[in-house]
């Protein structure tokens, strides 16, 4: 101790002043010699006042800034600091004394906001002896002839139950409001509420500790953005998430068996990707603990449904899902995981009920989604008119034509003045803010672009590169920090596959999940949005294109996307990979960590903001664009925003020959909570030729050929072999089954009604179905005898799920593979084995890109209008005709060319079996060709501005003039 003081004697002056000679870069290492001391202190007198001027003292290391300390007219930051926990310091009377002047000097003028204060369990339980310490920590209600007794006295814990109550009251009263006003000489109003409703919480645990509100701790933790972070003891950044969880640990040292605090830690562990820990330690320890001691919590039970359900026990799913919805039959999260579950394992039988009570939780959902579009916060009354005109221009780069400004001033002014006559109108704030953020933003980077190279799309040499630049703060996005984490709906994105949804609601709860996304990444690491700097122009206009994904791994993206990267023309491409899942240790993951003609990069541990700074290092070319790669089966035109929201009459011109940019409407136009529901897509179309879809089979399952000749005299030689190929699997996999019967098949989800009555029509001939999961065989014969009676059941046929590759070369067992109307999947594995399908396209679906997938890949092989239909009648009519049209020979040489008609499907098989390597379904490196086309005219939209007219023209339709069906079909 006493070298510590001595270091501290040479560094420290008696004022509290640091030394010239200290390095501000190891001011960090006198901050520990401090805490040492006050740690050694704290062994040897334990009271308040002699550790705490220690702690203070490191405290004062990073000292008090000079305006807060005047605000407390205390004599400067080294006498506030030195006198916190003294006995002769009242700190709530200075801060009475201080007034407004030390709310204006605390709240963040840029954000409205105060900071918010993280701190660890053991550090609140000192936080009422140092507010109260004059009084021995005890509140200030408690008469003063009793505070020697206080610790013990009754009536004292009495009393500090009572103001710990009080307390949380308040901060009760804070949460039911939108903002907390505290009106400074600017007669503006400040966003405090999650900062005070914090601290009111942390008090009142110090007074009076307990399980509850160390839960209400941890959830308001779990709620602040992911750039909230403080350093661990270890050194180690934790965020608010990982701070919850010591509050929920806490809480359960406190009270075992609290219902909530062993919910809320489960579902954290869950959410932060623990889910296998979660369901073989936690889920017993936690969920099963939090039911056996409280078996109708139905938060508890829907986390324990969901657990299951997110590892494939969607069957035992199901009990739990049911069991919370009979204690509240109101919960409507609990319905989308009970409705997935059920279509999961086919079990349709008690769904009446279920399906009643999904439509009314889709309402419950509806209205959310609703309120929020009616929602005036007052956000944006934290800036006045010319504020936000002068953000705009700003990001224009220029003056506003008349009709922009005109446009503008209309727009802000819904949400800036208090007018009765706008009541009507949906004013979503948060959305529009976020908006328009992103709206300044994408432009500013442009005009940076602009000011430093001009219009060029590309260079002859090198240019400087900006990339080290200091970013640039957007004006006024300090409001992003009072909005705090858009609430999302219970209906996530991936549930509106199958859900009976309308568009609207379909864009709306996508636009929730965009702009929570956009608020995460832009508040991470600052409170402010920040401008990034552009990279160069391409030199030779060699563009950078940057992939950033978590599936680098043994996913279906990887097996589809594996040769796309290498594929790309190194002549005019860089190619930078950004994995943000650490490796599986897959040879998937191999293949990328080896490769040379990408750069693959690992960021799964870094920072967000370190994952930023390399990519704009690496000068990544296309990352800004919005724009949706899709074709225009998936995505009909009409879908699109700048085709069925823009307006019709033409747009003035500005100088340099664009359109006027008349910003981001509201309750019109493409705004998403617009009432319209003639479309859903926000983006601009890449419109690929052919497929949107891209595959790799034919350079990653070749070993599908074994068994072919590897040089054969003719496609007659071929095809004859593939045909001895298909016989010798059939038999394997049916070999009770004679060769006239039909196989159906379908290796995804189920329309079952049509799918029973193709086999009713078709009375020789088989349904061919996956045990995925294998819980619901015994549930789908029980729902076919039920509809169709026990003949048509017993022709029902299951099989294991298998291996890819083997369940690649099985499916040239099936005659005919039957689609699904929701969600289509893996139909290309059946193209690329020769097996026709029957693929959907509704009009009841259009509006769904999921539900058009098949339709899409069977277009790509030239012989779409063949396996496409377009209703439910067509599909069933179809199926049977080809099914019917089937003519199974006692030998496959019978198949040969001179033999005459081979009827429709075996026709249809047969050109899709030898065309298939030069169709454009499985052309990847023609598919990589013509997307490496849509990169460069985006690339030249963004720099010409084009980008940001939005209309039809801004559309990219990539042409590919190197396919037809006659140069395939003679190859």
């Amino acid at each position: 101790m006493d070298v510590c003081r001595h270091t501290c004697s040479q560094l420290i002056s008696g004022d509290g002043r640091l030394s010239s000679a200290v390095n501000p870069q190891t001011v960090h290492r006198l901050f520990n010699v401090l805490v040492n001391i006050a740690n050694l202190m704290h062994r040897i007198d334990n009271t308040v006042p002699a550790t705490t001027e220690c702690y203070m003292r490191a405290i004062e290391v990073s000292r008090v800034p000079p305006h807060i300390a005047s605000a407390l007219k205390s004599g400067g930051h080294a006498v506030i600091l030195t006198r916190v926990g003294n006995l002769d310091f009242d700190v709530i009377q200075a801060v009475h004394d201080a007034g407004d002047d030390l709310a204006l000097a605390l709240v963040d003028p840029a954000t409205g906001t105060l900071p918010n204060l993280i701190l660890f369990p053991e550090q609140i339980f000192h936080l009422s002896a140092l507010l109260f310490s004059s009084r021995k920590g005890n509140s200030p209600s408690i008469l003063a002839t009793r505070l020697a007794n206080a610790a013990n006295d009754q009536h004292s814990m009495n009393i500090k139950t009572a103001t710990a109550s009080v307390l949380l009251s308040l901060a009760r009263r804070y949460q039911t409001t939108d903002c907390t006003t505290l009106l400074g000489q600017h007669k503006k109003c400040y966003f405090t509420t999650d900062s005070v409703i914090l601290l009111l919480h942390y008090i009142a645990a110090s007074l009076c500790p307990n399980a509850s509100i160390y839960n209400d701790i941890g959830v308001m933790l779990c709620g602040l953005g992911p750039g909230e972070t403080v350093t661990g003891p270890h050194g180690q950044p934790m965020s608010g998430r990982d701070i919850a969880r010591l509050y929920y640990e806490k809480g359960l040292q406190v009270d075992p068996t609290h219902p909530h605090l062993l919910s809320n830690l489960g579902s954290l562990l869950k959410d932060a990707g623990h889910t296998a820990h979660a369901l073989g330690l936690w889920s017993w320890r936690i969920f099963r603990h939090t039911l056996s001691v409280h078996p109708d919590l139905d938060i508890a039970l829907v986390n324990m449904a969901n657990t299951l359900k997110d590892t494939g026990q969607c069957a035992e799913a199901v009990q739990y899902y049911l069991r919370a919805i009979s204690v509240n039959p109101n919960f409507s999260d609990a319905y989308c995981g009970l409705s997935h579950s059920m279509n999961a394992v086919c079990q349709w039988g008690e769904r009446g009920d279920v399906d009643a009570r999904l439509h009314t939780a889709i309402e419950v959902c509806e209205k959310q989604l609703s309120d929020a579009d009616t929602q005036v916060t007052g956000l944006l009354r934290t800036k006045s008119l010319e504020e936000w005109m002068a953000l705009v221009r700003l990001a224009c780069g220029r003056p506003l034509l008349p009709v922009e400004e005109e446009e503008w001033i209309q727009r802000f002014q819904l949400f800036l003045v208090d007018d009765s006559s706008v009541t009507s109108v949906n004013r979503n704030e948060a959305s529009f803010l976020i908006r328009l953020l992103e709206w300044c933003l994408s432009r500013m980077q442009r005009a940076w672009y602009i000011k430093s190279y001009g219009h060029a799309v590309r260079a002859d040499t090198p240019q400087p590169s900006l990339s080290h630049a200091n970013p640039l703060t957007l004006p006024a996005s300090g409001a992003l920090s009072s909005l705090g984490y858009p609430k999302l709906p219970f209906i996530l994105p991936f549930h509106t596959f199958t859900l009976p949804l309308s568009s609207r609601t379909i864009r709306l709860i996508a636009h929730r999940n965009a702009i929570n996304a956009f608020y995460t990444a832009t508040t991470y690491t600052n409170k402010t949005a920040i401008v990034y700097p552009p990279p160069p122009p391409p030199v030779r206009g060699k563009l950078n294109i940057g992939y950033v994904s978590s599936d680098y791994n043994d996913h279906p993206l990887t097996h589809l996307m594996k040769s796309v990267f290498c594929l790309h023309n190194n002549q005019k491409f860089n190619v930078f990979l950004y994995a943000t899942s650490p490796s599986d240790g897959s040879l998937h993951r191999q293949y990328y960590e080896r490769q040379t003609a990408f750069r693959f990069t690992d960021v799964s541990t870094w920072s967000v903001s370190a994952t930023v700074d390399r990519i704009i290092q690496d000068q990544v070319h296309i990352r800004w664009c919005d724009y949706l790669v899709c074709d225009q089966v998936v995505c009909p035109p009409d879908l699109f925003a700048n085709v069925s929201a823009h307006r019709p009459q033409s747009a003035p011109r500005v100088g340099d020959g664009g359109r006027a940019d008349v910003g981001v409407p509201v309750n019109e136009g493409c705004d998403p909570s617009s009432p319209a529901t003639n479309w859903i897509y926000t983006e601009c179309p890449i419109y690929m030729p052919h497929s949107f879809f891209v595959t790799d089979h034919k350079q990653s399952y070749r070993h599908d050929e074994q068994g072919l000749p590897p040089n054969p005299a003719s496609s007659t030689d071929l095809w004859l072999a593939e045909l001895h190929r298909r016989e010798e699997a059939r038999c394997a996999i049916f070999p009770d089954l004679p060769k006239d019967v039909v196989i159906f098949a379908n290796f995804n989800q189920l329309i079952f009604w049509t799918w029973l009555r193709i086999l009713y029509r078709v009375p020789r001939s088989i349904l061919w179905l996956l045990r995925f999961p294998a819980a619901g065989e015994p549930n789908l014969i029980q729902t076919a005898t039920a509809w169709a009676g026990p003949e048509v059941a017993s022709r029902i046929r299951f099989t294991d799920v298998t291996a890819k590759e083997l369940h690649i070369y099985r499916c040239r067992v099936a005659d005919l593979v039957l689609d699904t109307v929701e969600v289509c999947c893996g139909f290309r594995i059946v193209l690329w084995s020769g097996t026709p399908i029957i693929a959907c396209a509704w009009p009841s679906h259009r509006h769904k890109m999921s539900s058009r997938v098949a339709a899409s890949v069977a277009y790509a092989t030239g012989l779409g209008k063949q396996m496409v239909v377009h209703s439910r009648e067509e599909y069933e009519d179809r199926a049977v005709t080809l099914a019917n049209s089937l003519r199974r020979h006692a030998q496959p040489s019978s198949y040969n060319d001179d033999n005459g008609d081979l009827g429709e499907l075996m026709e249809l098989r047969k050109r899709l079996f030898l065309t298939r390597k030069s169709m454009p379904l499985f052309d990847t490196a023609r598919w990589t060709r013509n997307l490496e086309k849509g990169y460069a005219a985006a690339w030249e939209r963004w720099v010409d501005g084009r980008q940001f007219e939005y209309d039809e023209e801004t559309c990219i339709r990539v042409r590919d003039d190197e396919w037809s069906w006659e140069k395939a079909f003679t190859r």
